[in-house]
């Protein structure tokens, strides 16, 4: 009689303790769904204007976002080519419009090659491809004082490694704002 007295409050004991166990779980829960709503609020969708200044201001940055266009800093090369194609020409034009408006902006236009062929020969193809997107913008009405040249041939490789399209990759002239 005595076990089956201890048994039952052994089985009390264990149901009051999991009951409460439960219980506070529940109001864990219930705390961490306040602090999701409170952080899932949205915010207001309108930005209150105190005075005519602030509106002006807000305004003009909008503007200047609408402006903005993404513009590409390299182009790429066929094999053993300076040319440039049309795809390169458009990514240029973008670079001549950004260019035209901020007169401040100087930038160095580098030429790269993929890993075939001698030091020396990369060197002078590398220099032929700057100079080719530098006339370009020149006679796009950029300053040829605003832009400056260098070749690194094969010396920075964007990629590694020995196929067509990681060779297609590293024959480029890079843009580079100083």
């Amino acid at each position: 009689m005595l076990k089956n007295l201890f048994a039952l409050a052994a089985i009390f004991l264990l149901i009051s303790c999991s009951s409460k166990t439960k219980h506070s779980d529940e109001k864990l829960v219930s705390s961490e769904k306040q602090i999701v709503e409170k952080e899932a609020e949205p915010e207001a969708p309108y930005q209150t204007i105190d005075n005519e200044q602030q509106a002006i201001d807000l305004n003009k940055a909008e503007d200047l976002k609408v402006q903005e266009v993404e513009v590409q800093d390299r182009i790429f090369f066929d094999y053993d080519s300076f040319g440039l194609n049309d795809e390169a020409k458009k990514i240029i034009d973008t670079q001549v419009a950004w260019l035209k408006s901020d007169l401040n902006i100087k930038v160095s236009i580098e030429g790269h090659t993929d890993e075939r062929g001698t030091r020396e020969y990369n060197v002078a193809l590398g220099e032929k491809r700057a100079k080719s997107v530098r006339d370009y913008l020149v006679a796009n009405g950029i300053e040829v004082s605003r832009l400056t040249t260098i070749s690194f041939g094969k010396e920075r490789p964007a990629f590694f490694g020995a196929t067509d399209q990681i060779f297609a990759k590293n024959r480029r002239a890079v843009t580079v704002i100083n």
